[in-house]
């Protein structure tokens, strides 16, 4: 499995959707708010890194990532207890699509204050700028694959997703989910390969 190169999303840039945010007027609506501060709480990081992997720009994952938690908050009764992970891949995947399609720009970041709080206090300026070069990296490698591969590698490879868990969230049959993770890891092994050749 690759190491994890995204850090954690700062836990002032996650909000809650604006409609959660109102006094509740039923018994239903009130755990429907306490169920998605849960989530949050535990599934923002997921969401976070998810949305960076296919490929949303740093500055813009904020607001992708509370439409992903408010498409989560009014989809809530129809999800089962257990299957929040998944639901959230699959909307991250939607979500930056479309968001992909909107920007149709370079998807170059600079490292500004909202990446800088990305990591502990303790990283040296030299580590950070060490740490956007592997993040950028393998930015670089999963965006040589198609869409629908790097869904199912980052989903398995790096968020630790089963194929038949990557299948159900997807709507695929198994055997694409497979199919797909195959041909994507060689893909994105020789492209490695090819890196490793290139240096000095």
């Amino acid at each position: 499995m690759v190491s994890n190169l995204e850090g954690s999303p700062p836990p002032a840039m996650v909000r809650r959707p604006a409609g959660a945010l109102l006094p509740p007027s039923t018994h239903a609506e009130a755990q429907t708010q306490r169920r998605l501060a849960v989530t949050v709480a535990r599934h923002a990081d997921l969401v976070w890194r998810s949305l960076r992997r296919f490929g949303v720009p740093e500055r813009d994952v904020p607001d992708a990532a509370q439409q992903v938690f408010l498409i989560f908050f009014q989809h809530a009764a129809e999800i089962d207890a257990g299957k929040e992970p998944a639901y959230l891949a699959t909307v991250a995947v939607k979500v930056a699509a479309n968001a992909r399609r909107k920007l149709q720009r370079s998807r170059e970041d600079t490292l500004g204050e909202a990446e800088l709080l990305a990591f502990p206090a303790e990283h040296t300026p030299e580590e950070l700028v060490g740490e956007k070069q592997l993040r950028e990296e393998l930015d670089r490698g999963l965006m040589t694959l198609s869409i629908e591969q790097r869904t199912v590698f980052v989903l398995y490879e790096l968020e630790g997703f089963t194929l038949p868990q990557i299948a159900e969230a997807l709507g695929t049959p198994l055997g694409t989910a497979t199919s797909r993770l195959r041909r994507a890891r060689a893909h994105f092994e020789a492209w490695v390969a090819g890196r490793v050749g290139e240096q000095p």
